[in-house]
Protein backbone atom coordinates (compact mmCIF):
# COMPACT_ATOMS: atom_id res chain seq x y z
CA UNK A 1 0.00 0.00 0.00
CA UNK A 2 1.62 3.59 -0.92
CA UNK A 3 0.25 6.53 1.42
CA UNK A 4 1.07 10.32 0.21
CA UNK A 5 2.24 12.80 2.31
CA UNK A 6 2.46 16.72 2.52
CA UNK A 7 5.67 18.21 2.72
CA UNK A 8 5.27 19.76 6.12
CA UNK A 9 3.81 16.18 7.54
CA UNK A 10 6.67 14.48 5.75
CA UNK A 11 9.25 16.47 7.15
CA UNK A 12 7.96 15.91 10.70
CA UNK A 13 7.55 11.91 10.07
CA UNK A 14 11.42 12.14 8.61
CA UNK A 15 12.01 13.05 12.49
CA UNK A 16 9.28 11.30 14.07
CA UNK A 17 10.87 7.91 12.41
CA UNK A 18 14.24 8.35 13.11
CA UNK A 19 13.26 7.29 16.59
CA UNK A 20 10.90 4.38 15.54
CA UNK A 21 11.63 1.37 17.48
CA UNK A 22 12.93 -1.54 15.20
CA UNK A 23 10.18 -3.83 14.42
CA UNK A 24 8.16 -5.38 16.84
CA UNK A 25 7.19 -8.87 17.98
CA UNK A 26 4.21 -7.39 19.72
CA UNK A 27 0.42 -7.58 19.47
CA UNK A 28 -2.35 -5.76 20.75
CA UNK A 29 -6.00 -5.42 21.18
CA UNK A 30 -8.13 -2.55 20.18
CA UNK A 31 -9.89 -0.82 22.89
CA UNK A 32 -14.13 0.48 22.29
CA UNK A 33 -17.23 -1.23 22.11
CA UNK A 34 -17.59 -0.01 18.21
CA UNK A 35 -15.76 0.67 15.04
CA UNK A 36 -12.26 1.91 15.22
CA UNK A 37 -10.69 3.73 12.44
CA UNK A 38 -7.48 2.04 10.91
CA UNK A 39 -5.61 5.06 8.65
CA UNK A 40 -3.62 5.20 5.72
CA UNK A 41 -0.89 7.86 7.88
CA UNK A 42 -0.38 8.28 11.35
CA UNK A 43 -2.46 11.17 12.01
CA UNK A 44 -6.41 11.85 12.23
CA UNK A 45 -7.26 13.45 9.16
CA UNK A 46 -5.96 10.64 7.07
CA UNK A 47 -7.88 8.18 4.74
CA UNK A 48 -9.65 5.18 7.26
CA UNK A 49 -8.80 2.48 5.01
CA UNK A 50 -9.92 0.01 7.15
CA UNK A 51 -11.94 -0.74 10.80
CA UNK A 52 -11.02 -2.85 13.84
CA UNK A 53 -14.07 -3.34 16.62
CA UNK A 54 -13.15 -3.50 20.50
CA UNK A 55 -11.27 -6.99 21.39
CA UNK A 56 -9.78 -7.64 18.27
CA UNK A 57 -6.43 -8.55 18.50
CA UNK A 58 -3.49 -7.22 16.10
CA UNK A 59 0.04 -7.83 15.52
CA UNK A 60 2.16 -4.12 16.22
CA UNK A 61 4.44 -3.88 12.99
CA UNK A 62 5.97 -0.39 14.36
CA UNK A 63 5.32 2.90 16.26
CA UNK A 64 5.55 6.46 15.88
CA UNK A 65 5.41 9.17 17.91
CA UNK A 66 3.05 11.55 15.39
CA UNK A 67 3.24 15.65 15.56
CA UNK A 68 -0.60 15.51 16.47
CA UNK A 69 0.74 14.22 20.22
CA UNK A 70 -0.47 10.87 19.34
CA UNK A 71 1.91 7.31 19.90
CA UNK A 72 0.72 5.81 16.78
CA UNK A 73 0.81 2.31 16.08
CA UNK A 74 0.85 0.44 12.66
CA UNK A 75 -0.56 -2.40 13.31
CA UNK A 76 -1.54 -6.30 11.12
CA UNK A 77 -4.64 -7.87 11.09
CA UNK A 78 -3.84 -11.74 11.54
CA UNK A 79 -6.88 -12.82 9.71
CA UNK A 80 -7.20 -10.73 6.84
CA UNK A 81 -3.60 -9.04 6.41
CA UNK A 82 -4.92 -5.59 6.21
CA UNK A 83 -3.00 -2.91 7.72
CA UNK A 84 -2.63 0.57 8.51
CA UNK A 85 -2.06 2.45 11.40
CA UNK A 86 -4.26 3.22 14.81
CA UNK A 87 -3.79 5.68 17.28
CA UNK A 88 -2.18 4.75 20.86
CA UNK A 89 -5.01 5.13 23.23
CA UNK A 90 -7.34 3.08 20.86
CA UNK A 91 -4.94 0.01 21.43
CA UNK A 92 -3.65 -1.76 24.52
CA UNK A 93 -0.41 -3.57 23.84
CA UNK A 94 0.55 -6.79 25.32
CA UNK A 95 -2.51 -9.07 27.00
CA UNK A 96 -2.76 -12.86 26.80
CA UNK A 97 -2.23 -14.43 23.70
CA UNK A 98 -5.00 -16.53 21.99
CA UNK A 99 -6.73 -13.54 20.14
CA UNK A 100 -10.34 -13.38 18.35
CA UNK A 101 -11.89 -17.05 17.23
CA UNK A 102 -14.59 -16.94 15.12
CA UNK A 103 -17.88 -19.47 14.48
CA UNK A 104 -20.63 -19.48 12.41
CA UNK A 105 -23.79 -20.51 14.03
CA UNK A 106 -26.35 -22.13 12.40
CA UNK A 107 -30.28 -23.79 13.16
CA UNK A 108 -31.05 -27.05 13.00
CA UNK A 109 -34.18 -27.71 10.67
CA UNK A 110 -37.22 -26.60 12.24
CA UNK A 111 -35.46 -24.76 15.37
CA UNK A 112 -34.56 -21.16 15.57
CA UNK A 113 -32.10 -20.91 18.25
CA UNK A 114 -28.90 -22.56 19.35
CA UNK A 115 -26.58 -23.06 22.14
CA UNK A 116 -22.39 -22.88 22.23
CA UNK A 117 -20.14 -23.37 24.86
CA UNK A 118 -16.63 -21.73 25.02
CA UNK A 119 -13.87 -20.35 27.41
CA UNK A 120 -12.08 -17.24 27.39
CA UNK A 121 -9.19 -16.18 28.98
CA UNK A 122 -7.49 -12.94 29.41
CA UNK A 123 -7.94 -10.76 26.64
CA UNK A 124 -9.16 -13.75 24.38
CA UNK A 125 -12.82 -13.44 22.79
CA UNK A 126 -15.11 -15.61 21.18
CA UNK A 127 -17.00 -14.54 17.81
CA UNK A 128 -20.68 -16.21 16.46
CA UNK A 129 -21.45 -15.20 13.06
CA UNK A 130 -24.90 -15.51 12.53
CA UNK A 131 -27.45 -14.38 9.18
CA UNK A 132 -30.47 -12.30 9.86
CA UNK A 133 -33.03 -10.52 8.36
CA UNK A 134 -34.30 -6.83 8.60
CA UNK A 135 -37.14 -7.38 11.20
CA UNK A 136 -36.13 -10.51 12.69
CA UNK A 137 -35.38 -10.69 16.67
CA UNK A 138 -32.02 -11.22 17.35
CA UNK A 139 -32.20 -13.29 21.21
CA UNK A 140 -29.20 -13.85 23.00
CA UNK A 141 -28.73 -15.55 26.72
CA UNK A 142 -25.76 -17.11 28.67
CA UNK A 143 -25.09 -18.91 31.61
CA UNK A 144 -21.33 -18.42 32.96
CA UNK A 145 -18.69 -18.78 35.63
CA UNK A 146 -17.65 -15.70 36.45
CA UNK A 147 -19.53 -12.52 36.97
CA UNK A 148 -16.92 -10.46 34.72
CA UNK A 149 -18.47 -12.57 31.52
CA UNK A 150 -19.40 -9.79 28.84
CA UNK A 151 -21.15 -9.99 25.44
CA UNK A 152 -21.34 -7.71 22.37
CA UNK A 153 -23.54 -7.45 19.29
CA UNK A 154 -22.09 -5.77 16.02
CA UNK A 155 -24.34 -4.95 13.51
CA UNK A 156 -23.38 -5.97 9.60
CA UNK A 157 -22.27 -2.42 9.51
CA UNK A 158 -20.57 -2.87 12.79
CA UNK A 159 -22.42 -1.32 14.65
CA UNK A 160 -21.98 -1.79 18.32
CA UNK A 161 -25.52 -3.12 19.15
CA UNK A 162 -25.13 -4.00 22.75
CA UNK A 163 -22.60 -4.82 25.78
CA UNK A 164 -23.57 -5.95 28.67
CA UNK A 165 -24.62 -8.78 31.05
CA UNK A 166 -26.44 -12.12 30.21
CA UNK A 167 -29.54 -11.40 28.42
CA UNK A 168 -30.55 -9.29 25.35
CA UNK A 169 -33.21 -9.15 22.67
CA UNK A 170 -34.35 -6.79 19.73
CA UNK A 171 -36.07 -6.64 16.54
CA UNK A 172 -33.23 -6.39 13.78
CA UNK A 173 -32.94 -3.04 11.08
CA UNK A 174 -30.30 -4.71 8.69
CA UNK A 175 -29.78 -8.16 7.16
CA UNK A 176 -26.45 -9.57 6.73
CA UNK A 177 -24.19 -11.41 9.19
CA UNK A 178 -23.99 -10.47 12.50
CA UNK A 179 -21.44 -10.77 15.21
CA UNK A 180 -21.87 -12.09 18.87
CA UNK A 181 -18.83 -11.78 21.33
CA UNK A 182 -17.99 -13.20 24.58
CA UNK A 183 -15.00 -11.84 26.13
CA UNK A 184 -14.20 -10.77 29.65
CA UNK A 185 -15.07 -6.93 30.43
CA UNK A 186 -11.69 -4.77 29.52
CA UNK A 187 -10.82 -4.48 33.46
CA UNK A 188 -10.34 -7.60 34.02
CA UNK A 189 -8.57 -9.08 30.91
CA UNK A 190 -5.73 -10.58 32.85
CA UNK A 191 -3.64 -13.46 32.26
CA UNK A 192 -5.09 -15.31 35.18
CA UNK A 193 -8.89 -14.55 34.82
CA UNK A 194 -10.96 -16.79 32.69
CA UNK A 195 -15.02 -17.37 32.25
CA UNK A 196 -16.72 -20.58 30.90
CA UNK A 197 -19.75 -19.67 29.37
CA UNK A 198 -23.03 -21.50 27.69
CA UNK A 199 -24.23 -19.17 25.08
CA UNK A 200 -28.00 -19.39 23.39
CA UNK A 201 -28.20 -17.58 20.53
CA UNK A 202 -32.24 -17.05 18.65
CA UNK A 203 -33.41 -15.67 15.37
CA UNK A 204 -37.25 -15.50 15.13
Amino acid sequence: MKFKYGSALMAALVISFATVLPALAATGTIQGSGRVNIRATPSTSAPVRHYGLGGDRVTILNQTNAPDGYRWYFVEFPNSGARGWIRGDLLRVGGTPGGTSTQRVSFAPGTSASTVGGRVQGAQSRDYLLNARAGQTLSISTVGTSSFLQLQVFAPNGSNLYTGGRNWSSVLRQSGDYRVRARLVPEEQKPGAAAEYSLTIGVR
